[in-house]
């Protein structure tokens, strides 16, 4: 494994590349800590050149924009295209980087992105999404994530539980992705949810968006983290989805 940094647009991004191959880039979702990949990283690194990162610091405002200019950087720093993986928050900034910097990804499979504007029954879930970040600026942050559906162990600790639901809780939950400008640029995807996750509002979510993209739509091992949960049966079913791609 190597380590080395890549500085873009005034911040320094740790990067880790694992492994030989055609370059397969995780982008971390909750957080955007690339720890979260390690197990998955060294079960792929004999197929692939894995490289993982930390998403620039939780003070920082989150920028879709941005985030996909970052992960660009990253890419760029090792090959001029990759494959692409992102989950949760990270498949938002997954499908926000194959829409506005097409030319560095070769293959694109995000997994249970929310979409939650997209959804028939929106209003509710953008409700939800307000009374969590009302219940954080009274001050309640266990109740916040509680009703986020997280706790504070989900997060190195409480500073960055607060900064997800101030920054990029919002961010994500009230983004519609540009799915018709991700259809356009013919980069082949696959949508994805775990298996535990059915019926959620993010399995929803990754349905809709196949539907959109008119691309495949895959169950993954596992729940919304099964990459970290599942990790020996995640691994293969990822490879067997991106070696999928990769024929088109």
């Amino acid at each position: 494994m190597s380590t080395h940094t890549v500085r873009n647009e005034g911040a320094e991004l740790r990067c880790e590349l694992r492994g030989t191959g055609p370059v397969l880039l995780l982008i971390p979702g909750r957080g955007g800590s690339g720890a979260g990949y390690a197990g998955l990283a060294r079960r792929l690194a004999g197929t692939y050149a894995v490289l993982t990162y930390d998403r620039r610091g939780p003070d920082a405002d989150f920028d879709l924009g941005q985030q996909a200019r970052d992960a660009a950087a990253v890419i760029r720093a090792v090959a001029p295209r990759a494959a692409v993986f992102g989950q949760g928050g990270g498949g938002s900034v997954a499908f926000e980087l194959a829409a506005q910097l097409p030319d560095v990804v070769t293959e694109l499979v995000v997994h249970e992105a929310p979409a939650i504007t997209l959804l028939p029954d929106a209003p509710k879930w953008l409700a939800l999404a307000r009374e969590v970040r009302a219940a954080h600026e009274r001050g309640g942050l266990d109740a916040a994530l509680a009703l986020a559906g997280l706790s504070a162990g989900d997060f190195p600790d409480r500073s960055s539980a607060a900064s997800f639901l101030a920054r990029e809780f919002p961010a994500v939950v009230l983004h519609t992705p540009d799915l018709d400008a991700v259809r356009r640029t013919g980069i082949p995807v696959t949508t994805a949810a775990g298996e535990a996750s059915r019926d959620t509002c993010l399995e929803r979510s990754a349905r809709i968006q196949a539907e959109h993209l008119a691309c495949r739509y895959a169950r993954f091992p596992g729940g919304h983290r099964g990459f970290e949960s599942d990790v020996d049966a995640f691994a293969p079913a990822l490879c067997t989805t991106l070696a999928r791609l990769r024929r088109f």
